[in-house]
């Protein structure tokens, strides 16, 4: 496909030129679309990026459980919680009855006095059954950082409806650490791999 090996040589002048970059940003979501399309064997990045992703998975295959995310208050005050925004680029709101009700990204933190909700996103929601390679043209799409994985529910209509619960979220930096544990209990069984 030329538009894949088009991708593959512009990932490639990335990489070189770049001494690092996060997989959590939009080049690594990049990156890892290239390498999941390129079929790992004339990948542009050494080591692999993410070696065990093949993007027919489903989701749940990858998502944390809701609860794990540690959902917030969607009528908290930025001001009492900003210090979650340090670590975690987005993070789910949830109301009084437990539904998720936004996400809310750290670079959309711009009032330390209002509530959580005013500046949150509608959640983007995907059934637990669709393919990674939808969730990260999701992402990308959408411009952001994670999604609710849910029971069901329509993937295009991209809100939460009452008919859904949520199941967990993914997010690149989840994806990306869950690979690295991974990865970094395959290289302690092979010899000679660089720990």
């Amino acid at each position: 496909n030329q538009q894949v090996d088009v991708a593959r040589r512009l990932l490639r002048r990335i990489v070189n030129g770049k001494e690092h970059f996060s997989w959590r940003s939009r080049v690594g979501l990049v990156a890892l679309k290239v390498e999941t399309l390129s079929g790992f064997t004339n990948s542009p990045l050494r080591p692999h990026v993410f070696p065990q992703i093949l993007l027919n998975d489903p989701v749940e295959k990858y998502m944390i459980p809701f609860r794990e995310s540690r959902p917030l208050g969607a009528d908290l005050i930025l001001e009492n919680v900003a210090m979650r925004f340090l670590k975690d680029s987005a993070v789910p709101l949830v109301n009084d009855w437990g539904s998720c009700v936004g996400i809310v990204h750290s670079r959309d933190c711009t009032k330390m006095d209002s509530p959580l909700l005013s500046m949150a996103r509608p959640p983007l929601c995907v059934p637990c059954s669709t393919s990674l390679e939808h969730v990260i043209d999701l992402l990308l799409r959408e411009k952001c950082e994670m999604v609710v994985v849910v029971k069901s529910g329509n993937m295009y209509e991209g809100s939460y409806t009452s008919s859904s619960r949520p199941l967990g979220v993914f997010s690149l930096g989840i994806l990306s650490e869950a690979t690295a544990n991974t990865a970094n209990t395959h290289d302690e069984c092979v010899p000679g791999a660089a720990t």
